[in-house]
């Protein structure tokens, strides 16, 4: 099976993790775990794109059956971190036999011992532990749930009828005899170390799922639906990018035989965030995740790839220019390689003149049309380059109106059919007061 492909600069351009703290990022949004497992276990999935349909559903249907059954577990952090504390103890474990149990009784109430004490405590938390789960899972209806919660049943399940945990599960006394302590101790971190780690994980994973159905709740997110079929194919209702407050939504669908997008208007109008957007429904699509629309109905692709936030690479002597033609050559490179990608292209060849920019953009769109195995999404404030791509059967158009109003540019962040022909550039430099500071800065060394 061929891994989803995704690389560096894409995570960057789509903001999945921070770069530092206080950063927006996606996995920020999703996470609302409260242990470090569970942390681990979030960020883990969001690194690791599926491109196999049955992980990819069987993931939605985790999340969905949370919601759609209302669940909520409160996973109580300063329980699981002294029960990963004690399980990672690198101490002697405690001999399974009634001397041995009875000597290391008594030395510990003739001198107390730390290393006791988190044996003990260790223990407590663990039966504590095991009594949640089970309280929480036997709770659910063992008839069509999924895959994830059927292999946790049966965890918890084999645990209460292993007869060597039989006795500390079912008893009643909250406080273990120092026999039992030496006993389960052996138990717990030797023969059975394996077994509590593999339900470790699953709670931190039932953590994660908990976190991303609340986000979901939360936002009014949905879940994909997948289309099995030959022919590629993206529809997204009511889209909008998570970091925006009160966001003006707007709907994408591919169109027959139409391989290429390419979205164009006015600089600010919004073009890089409906990109980022679509960026992102498509990647949290291949997570299994909800997605920030109303609706969403996809292919499986084999890899996305965007070109947003490019910039120069000082360590390697590139100027801006030439880390677009390199991202566009790898990129290329990767089309050779996998069929079924997404790719995405924010303002290509702007750290050119204007006209390299055009000829470059019209020749590399005009290449990416004719490959018909993969999705394109290329935006563009030069207006002739999108006149000249309607000569193409190949390529559909959409764009955001702007107008002035007085000297002021307005937005509705509206997505339409069309080519923009609006040129607000020189407005915004001219509103930003730049040439009157020039104006004032020559005055004064004039005067001095």
């Amino acid at each position: 099976m061929i891994n989803f492909g995704i690389d560096k600069q894409t995570i960057l351009d789509l903001n999945i993790f921070p770069q530092a703290n206080g950063d927006l990022s996606v996995f920020n949004y999703y996470n609302q775990t409260k242990t470090k497992g569970g942390r681990d276990a979030l960020e883990n999935m969001m690194r690791t794109p599926l491109n196999d349909l049955d992980e990819i559903n069987s993931r939605i249907s985790t999340i969905s059956f949370i919601i759609n059954n209302h669940f909520t577990f409160e996973l109580k952090k300063e329980l699981i971190d002294f029960i990963e504390y004690y399980l990672r103890q690198d101490i002697p474990i405690l001999k399974n036999n009634p001397i041995d149990s009875f000597f290391s009784w008594i030395s510990d109430v003739i001198k107390p011992s730390n290393n006791y004490y988190v044996i003990a405590r260790g223990l407590e938390y663990l039966k504590i532990y095991i009594s949640l789960l089970s309280d929480f899972l036997g709770k659910i209806n063992s008839k069509d749930i999924p895959d994830f919660f059927q292999l946790f049943k049966n965890e918890i399940s084999e645990l209460y009828t292993n007869p060597d945990f039989e006795c500390l599960l079912n008893q009643k006394k909250e406080k273990l005899t120092f026999r039992q302590i030496s006993r389960y101790d052996h138990l717990f971190r030797k023969k059975e170390k394996d077994r509590i780690e593999r339900m470790l994980k699953l709670t931190y994973l039932l953590e994660a799922y908990l976190s991303i159905a609340l986000t979901a709740e939360n936002n009014k997110l949905a879940f994909p639906v997948f289309i099995e079929s030959t022919n590629l194919s993206l529809k997204i209702n009511a889209i909008f990018h998570p970091f925006i407050e009160n966001p003006v939504k707007n709907d994408v669908a591919s169109l027959d035989n139409k391989n290429l997008c390419f979205v164009s208007g006015a600089n600010m109008a919004g073009k890089s965030t409906f990109l980022k957007s679509v960026g992102l429904c498509v990647y949290l699509s291949h997570l299994g995740f909800p997605v920030p629309a109303s609706s969403m109905e996809t292919t499986v692709f084999n890899g996305l790839y965007t070109t947003i936030n490019i910039s120069d690479n000082i360590n390697k002597g590139y100027s801006h220019y030439y880390s677009e033609v390199k991202r566009v050559k790898d990129i290329a490179l990767m089309l050779k390689e996998k069929k079924r990608l997404f790719v995405i292209f924010d303002e290509l060849f702007r750290g050119t003149n204007v006209k390299d920019a055009y000829d470059g953009t019209l020749l590399i769109t005009n290449g990416f049309a004719q490959i018909k195995d993969s999705l394109f999404y290329i935006s563009s404030h030069i207006v002739e380059v999108g006149q000249e791509l309607e000569k193409l059967d190949k390529v559909s158009f959409k764009c955001f109106e702007s107008k002035l109003q007085g000297e002021q540019p307005i937005y509705n962040y509206k997505l339409i059919d069309g080519i923009s022909s609006e040129r607000l550039g020189l407005v915004i430099l001219k509103n930003e007061g730049i040439l009157e500071i020039i104006d004032e800065i020559i005055n004064e060394k004039v005067y001095q």
